[in-house]
């Protein structure tokens, strides 16, 4: 938790950072691509949050929501491999891809199992 004004300006530029990932896209060959793929996957991390928050409140559609909102999971880790790969034209050691090739398809399982069994 910031404890100074100055603390907080550092938090919010390092998100700022954090959104645009200059040095993650200044290393890509694709360059017609990269701001739409870190749009794309930064809404659908957005949305993926947003409906897994609405899921919480007591509703009939809490099962849909969940499994809408896992396919927008899906979609951002797919985005974020994309990003990491330049497009798949760059190979990224497995350690560093770990997550996003685990959780991507897990992502879809879940999405379907809530889909569909509910």
């Amino acid at each position: 938790m910031p404890h100074t004004l100055h603390d907080m300006e550092g938090m919010i530029q390092d998100l700022r950072e954090g959104l645009r990932e200059e040095e993650l896209l200044s290393r890509n060959r694709h360059k017609q691509w990269e701001r739409p793929i870190l749009y794309l996957r930064n809404l659908a991390a957005a949305i993926a949050g947003a409906l897994f928050f609405l899921s919480l409140l007591p509703m009939d559609a809490a099962a849909f929501l969940k499994g809408v909102a896992y396919f927008f999971g899906a979609a951002a880790y797919l985005s974020e491999i994309l990003l990491l790969t330049d497009c798949f034209s760059n190979r990224v050691p497995h350690s560093e891809m770990f997550m996003a090739y685990c959780f991507g398809p897990i992502y879809l399982l879940l999405g379907v199992s809530y889909l569909v069994g509910h």
